[in-house]
């Protein structure tokens, strides 16, 4: 996967969002649908937003295997 590819959530690897307060609207969760926008050499930030606003819903660093690539 690379920079500016649309990808969907599958896994959340260990509840890791599930004690944390969201930053923005709320956490991702599976099969949601965003877009990378930094490729680090482990993780990928993802934002998703709303379609019709294009209002952030959230903005994550995600594991390559919690994501697939649309």
């Amino acid at each position: 996967m690379k920079q500016y590819d649309v990808v969907r959530v599958v896994t959340i690897r260990d509840d890791r969002f599930a004690s944390e307060r969201p930053s923005f609207k709320r956490h991702p969760k599976m099969g949601d649908v965003g877009t990378i926008l930094e490729v680090y050499s482990d993780a990928f930030e993802v934002e998703c937003s709303e379609r019709d606003t294009g209002v952030t819903i959230w903005l994550e660093a995600m594991f390559p295997d919690e994501l697939q690539k649309v």
